[in-house]
């Protein structure tokens, strides 16, 4: 049996894709503890164990660092959100992706570059285009799923997508906010309340109102 040794080139490769990573795992630390303004490349040099010079080969500036941080997290979300794309029902499907959403944000650290992801995102910078394209994105994606549920009247044909779309966020987005002052949030625990808010949401609203006494807990 022949094995081929990796080329040079690529080993190379990965280890500049490890070292930049390793760079990026530091930055989050940094930032998790400072917030984006108030930390120095200094404190990353420091965290990330390296020289300014090393970690200029890099990235050239902290904004570079925090463009490519506020792209990693897109992406992953963006990983999350195509669980809309899977087979199920739409209510199993948003369930799904909420709780896979939730979980991933159970790093302490994930939750604060959330809000400074979302905070500089309303800034006139590089994120805050970058963030808007891909919320653009994602809505759209959002929107073609929720067409569907109403061609094969899985949901209402005349409902508000935009206000259903707004609620499940930013339910998903407090419950993210919580988790971060109360770690011990059981996730698992609190699944059957989710879904019955997520169907609660996708309800008409013309027969949206309490929850019938037997599916309550």
């Amino acid at each position: 049996m022949n094995f081929t040794a990796p080329q040079r080139s690529e080993v190379q490769s990965t280890q500049q894709d490890e070292r930049r990573a390793h760079i990026l795992d530091a930055a989050r630390t940094c930032f998790s503890r400072a917030g984006f303004h108030r930390t120095s490349m200094q404190e990353i040099c420091a965290e990330a164990k390296m020289s300014p010079g090393g970690l200029y080969r890099y990235f050239v500036s902290k904004d570079a660092i925090i463009e490519a941080i506020a792209e990693e997290e897109q992406r992953a979300g963006r990983r999350i959100l195509e669980v809309m794309l899977e087979p199920g029902t739409l209510h199993d499907r948003l369930l799904r992706c909420g709780l896979a959403y939730i979980d991933q944000m159970r790093d302490r650290r994930a939750v604060q570059m959330m809000l400074e992801v979302y905070v500089e995102s309303m800034r006139n910078t590089a994120v805050g285009a970058f963030f808007a394209k891909c919320e653009e994105e994602n809505r759209k994606l959002m929107y073609s799923v929720f067409a569907e549920s109403k061609a094969t009247g899985e949901i209402a044909a005349d409902a508000d997508v935009d206000t259903i779309m707004m609620t499940l966020v930013a339910f998903a987005d407090g419950v993210i906010l919580r988790m971060g002052l109360n770690p011990d949030y059981d996730v698992e625990r609190a699944e059957t309340i989710l879904s019955r808010v997520v169907t609660a949401v996708l309800e008409n609203e013309a027969s949206v109102g309490p929850f019938p006494l037997e599916s309550r807990g």
